[in-house]
């Protein structure tokens, strides 16, 4: 990841960190458990989580683990999951700040390693995907979860175009296809998947990046998704709801194993 967009990761979340907590990083309880169940935990696993943010999935799997620990490149966000940590009084988790394309753990210490809602953030995925593989043991577990980007190559540009306008620390919501070749491509065995369409407020979503109403770049995404309804050009399924929209992200669950992986 170059120095320019890391600070811009990093100035994003740390202005978004309140309303990003606040909205437990976009999870009901329900959808959280549901993924901490897709990732079949073991009483025994040592588990990483990476671009982990406030903490939520670290602290719903902490319970099931016999240890986890959580990653992230933003400060707030770490000292964020910390204060969750102390509120929960949670002894067998831990939080780091670092780098998911060079995390610094020895290889071959983890038995699960997960990344969740974060690829989208990364110019080079492969490179973070390399790292969890490298430091997660031969028989070991990876979960990839992310939201998916329509194959299409108009919705695919109009897509991610309102997702920029939304978060400018976002590169591209990958494709089902460009997962499942980056997967080959790093010799990872699929040993679970499965696609959710998860539904969301059009306004709540803009909230969690920290823009209301009145700001620029809200209207001009608004804008452009309104203009989408017509054929849902932005593949979000919008549906006008009083003065909000009702959206869907397809998102990507992936339960994978490094097999033969070099």
């Amino acid at each position: 990841m170059s120095k320019k967009h890391r600070e811009t990761v990093q100035k994003q979340f740390t202005k978004t960190v309140d309303a990003f907590a606040k909205f437990a990083v976009r999870d009901t309880p329900e959808v959280l458990a549901e993924k901490v169940e897709f990732a079949k935990p073991q009483p025994t696993d040592l588990a990483l989580d990476v671009a982990c943010g406030p903490g939520a999935f670290v602290l719903a799997l902490a319970p099931r683990v016999h240890f986890a620990r959580g990653i992230d490149l933003t400060v707030e966000m770490i000292r964020r999951a910390r204060v969750f940590q102390l509120e929960r009084q949670i002894a067998s988790i831990a939080f780091d700040c670092g780098d998911a394309e060079q995390l610094p753990y020895p290889d071959g210490a983890f038995d699960l390693v997960s990344c969740q809602m974060s690829f989208h953030h990364m110019p080079k995925p492969e490179s973070a995907l390399k790292e969890m593989i490298r430091v997660a043991k031969p028989d070991g577990r990876l979960l990839v979860i992310d939201t998916l980007g329509p194959e299409s190559d108009a919705k695919f540009e109009l897509h991610n175009k309102i997702e920029s306008l939304r978060d400018p620390s976002h590169t591209s919501s990958l494709r089902l296809t460009t997962f499942l070749q980056m997967f080959e491509d790093c010799g990872l065995e699929i040993l679970r998947q499965t696609m959710k369409r998860r539904q969301r407020s059009f306004n709540q979503w803009m909230l969690r990046a920290g823009l209301e109403p009145k700001h620029k770049r809200y209207q001009e995404a608004r804008q452009l998704l309104e203009s989408s309804i017509p054929g849902d050009r932005g593949s979000y399924s919008p549906t006008l709801q009083g003065d909000d929209i009702l959206i869907v992200h397809n998102e990507g669950m992936f339960l994978l194993t490094p097999g033969q992986a070099e």
